[in-house]
């Protein structure tokens, strides 16, 4: 059995929200039976139960819907990632365009790009994009070393002589060679040159409570903090499904896994196709406005920051990665879901960050962070890594009624949107029930194929040697660990 540790550190987005809903339970006692029950209360969770509720809100009756999460809501990867609505506009292109041609590469970038005009929608529509802290503009690539500005560059030029500067996704993304400008544009000392391209940024946690509160509101949802599902059953003959939980069985027509990382504590033929690894950010003071657009430095395809800055009247700057000093110890975050301990060093690290980084950084040195380390400054959280990096989006084969959307790769904020609404017909065809597309989805790419999950995609994948994949891995960041930009004073390692 593989459940999330009971004490994680603390996280600002979580900390700083003070949500009413954080420990809820909508009853005392769990329901004896309903429609569809949805593990896991996070990002994925959440869109699954607002797309079934916008799907059957012209019906006569919309299905029962229990949501269960084994801590409290909201409490796992999307309440400590980085809060950046970021898609991969060009920088995996040469490799997706290798698997899947030109074609199925820009199939996969329209559909993380139509999230930040699917946000900007569905906020404005539900009144919750202030709440949210909903912003799109752009976002930036920075070369910190000539490694990494050759492969920026080669993989924008790439997608740009593959489709041609009135791409539909290319006018979205510019390159800047000067330096100087670089430097200006990004706000980042060292920068050599940069890509920009559109992205937006959100308060995650605020954003999944928001569209909880509305499906409770309008819908039929029974939500269910500190719940954890110890085992889930097949389908019986007369279509009911057991989920049982330490407060009691429930009985349900269909299941939903969205607990990402956790997918194989229910789904064990996921145990060697998505794992598990540890992330680490922080949250700085900040005067207000400093920042100017969300960002990213690269060093190599491994070593890296990344950041955006919260709008008035939090102001925080939220960074993350870490990696110059993290991969001296890959172990320490590959396959690793220890988020209730902070990294050796990293609080400091990212206290480092902005005077040693950002270009006039007006702050002290060391800088502060906004809270105390243990108390939302500085966190760790567990996000999912997919065997060949793309999620399972679909009905689970060989097991009627189990639905997954796992996987995600640390990329779920441009992906998981309107891949929970492609699985939402399916959920709902599985209870029997009528459905009309909501107008809020019929304009958007349909789910790309990579992200499919069909049974000849989970028998290539279960022969995939993923304890080869995970020493590579480690090896691969070692090698990165050797580089120079790995060995300045706060990259060093630190003995605990």
């Amino acid at each position: 059995m593989v459940l999330p540790v009971d004490n994680p550190t603390k996280s600002y987005w979580i900390e700083a929200a003070k949500s009413s809903l954080r420990n809820f339970r909508s009853t005392v006692e769990l329901p004896k039976e309903t429609d569809v029950v949805i593990v896991g209360s996070g990002y994925t969770g959440a869109t699954t139960a607002y797309w079934l509720h916008r799907f059957t809100e012209r019906n006569h009756r919309q299905p029962c819907m229990l949501m269960l999460e084994a801590r409290d809501i909201c409490g796992g990867a999307t309440g400590r990632n980085g809060g950046q609505l970021r898609p991969h506009a060009y920088s995996r292109y040469p490799k997706w365009s290798e698997r899947f041609g030109p074609d199925g590469a820009l199939e996969v970038i329209k559909h993380e790009m139509a999230h930040l005009s699917a946000f900007k929608e569905l906020l404005n529509e539900e009144g919750i994009a202030e709440e949210a802290c909903l912003k799109l503009g752009e976002t930036f690539d920075a070369a910190m070393s000539e490694k990494a500005w050759t492969r920026l560059k080669h993989a924008y030029e790439i997608m740009l002589k593959d489709h041609g500067k009135e791409g539909d996704v290319i006018r979205d993304c510019r390159i800047i060679e000067d330096p100087q400008a670089a430097k200006s544009f990004t706000q980042m000392k060292g920068c050599i040159g940069a890509v920009v391209h559109a992205a937006g940024q959100v308060w995650p946690y605020k954003f999944v409570h928001a569209l909880l509160r509305i499906v409770m509101e309008k819908a039929r949802l029974n939500l269910q903090a500190n719940t954890a599902v110890v085992a889930v059953s097949e389908r019986d003959d007369n279509g009911w499904i057991t989920v049982k939980t330490p407060r009691g069985d429930v009985r349900t027509r269909t299941v939903v896994h969205a607990t990402n990382r956790w997918a194989s504590h229910l789904l064990p033929e996921f145990g060697n196709l998505i794992f598990g690894g540890r992330g680490t950010l922080a949250s700085i003071k900040a005067l207000e406005g400093f920042i100017k657009h969300t960002g990213a430095q690269h060093w190599d395809h491994v070593v890296n920051n990344y950041h955006i800055q919260l709008p008035p009247p939090y102001n925080a700057i939220i960074v993350g990665g870490g990696k110059s000093l993290l991969v001296h110890d890959p172990h320490s975050y590959i396959l690793n879901d220890s988020e209730d301990q902070q990294f050796v060093g990293i609080p400091e690290f990212y206290q480092s960050w902005p005077a040693a980084d950002i270009i006039d950084w007006p702050g002290e040195i060391p800088t502060k962070l906004n809270r105390c380390v243990n108390e939302g400054g500085c966190w760790s959280g567990v996000m999912s890594s997919s065997i060949d990096e793309f999620p399972f989006i679909g009905a689970v084969p060989n097991n009627d009624g189990h639905f997954l959307a796992a996987g995600f790769t640390g990329h779920g904020m441009p992906r998981i949107l309107l891949s929970t609404a492609s699985i939402a017909p399916l959920i709902l065809d599985s209870t029997g029930m009528k459905f009309t597309q909501p107008a809020l989805v019929a304009t958007y790419p349909p789910l790309p194929k990579p992200f499919k999950l069909t049974m000849r995609r989970l028998k290539q994948l279960q022969q995939v040697d993923a304890k080869a994949k995970y020493e590579a891995a480690v090896e691969n960041d070692l090698e990165s660990a050797k580089e120079a930009f790995c060995n300045d004073l706060r990259s060093r390692p630190k003995s605990s």
